[in-house]
């Protein structure tokens, strides 16, 4: 090598090689004896590892899933019944139970001929009892309640009312009749008293004094007051007196007074006053000339208001 430091390293590894060239052990019986031991000796061996769980088996992609049916139960033979047997002790003839005259009060639509309430106990055996000729139901009824026709009530429902609110059990009974009526969709002529007096001296000569309100009539036939009226409608008979009468063709308010049924005189607009014109003077071959003269509207009331044309 080039270095110095190599050329030290030879030198030093010449005057050492001559001691370990020549180094010899002599063994014994003893490290004999151990050596033939260690050799003869069975090397240790690890345990194979455990083989790997089988793969679980694989689900197939489509297909209804498995599942476990219950056992089907096993259904019970039908049994057979004679009905010979069970009649044998049955007489032919099975007489008739009476009829039990005590009606449920209800108000369905099955029930709308029964349990009417009869102002006169003595006309309810002949309406109820069976009669060979065909008679509308109503027709029946109607002979019960006495008879009192309004103007143009012949063929109509007649509702003798009020819109002021100064009494308000009054007002409030008069909403309720009025509610019903309309709820049976039939056409009522509605009167109301506290807008035009000539209502009011009509209902008065009807009842041949004063009332409380409201007062019903149905084909010239006095049904009663508030009461009377939303019983007979519970009892669901209010419904078969009004059969066969004209319905409402429109729902909703009139599009003429808004429900109101009264409008301003057209003829006054409401002022209740026309003027007629009058001629005055030409004779003898004078001058004519015309004047002026205030005469009532014929058309409107006291109030210079008329009923509506749509629906009254």
């Amino acid at each position: 090598m080039g270095c110095v430091s190599s050329s030290f390293l030879d030198d030093e590894a010449g005057n050492l090689s001559p001691g370990f060239g020549h180094h010899i052990v002599s063994l014994t019986s003893t490290t004999y004896g151990l050596l033939s031991n260690l050799d003869s000796a069975t090397p240790y061996q690890t345990p194979p590892p455990p083989p790997p769980p089988p793969p679980p088996p694989r689900l197939p992609l489509s297909g209804p899933p498995c599942s476990i049916s219950p056992a089907p139960r096993r259904r019970p033979e039908p049994e057979i019944i004679n009905s010979w047997e069970l009649m044998a002790d049955l007489d032919v003839f099975t007489p008739l139970k009476p009829l039990n005259h005590t009606i449920p009060l209800n108000p369905g639509k099955e029930n709308a001929h029964r349990a009417l309430h009869f102002p006169d106990p003595t006309k309810k055996a002949n309406i109820l009892r069976p009669s060979n000729t065909t008679i509308p139901p109503w027709r029946r009824i109607l002979e019960s309640f006495e008879k009192r026709c309004p103007p143009g009530g012949e063929k109509a429902v007649v509702l003798y009312t009020t819109t002021l609110r100064s009494i308000r059990k009054t007002f409030e009974d008069c909403n309720a009749v009025r509610a019903a009526l309309e709820g049976l969709g039939v056409w009522v002529l509605e009167r109301d008293v506290s807008m035009d007096l000539g209502f009011r001296e009509e209902l008065r000569l009807l009842m041949a004094g004063s009332v409380a309100l409201p007062r019903v009539f149905v084909r010239g036939r006095y049904i009663g007051g508030p009461e009377q009226v939303l019983r007979i409608h519970e009892e669901g008979g209010l419904g078969v007196l009004v059969e066969g009468l004209p319905k409402v063709w429109h729902s909703g308010a009139c599009d003429g007074c808004g429900g109101a049924r009264f409008l301003p005189c057209f003829r006054c607009s409401g002022s209740r006053k026309l003027v007629v014109p009058t001629v005055e003077g030409g004779k003898g071959g004078g001058l004519e000339w015309r004047r002026g003269k205030t005469v009532r509207c014929p058309d409107c009331n006291e109030n210079g208001l008329m009923l509506c044309p749509i629906c009254s």
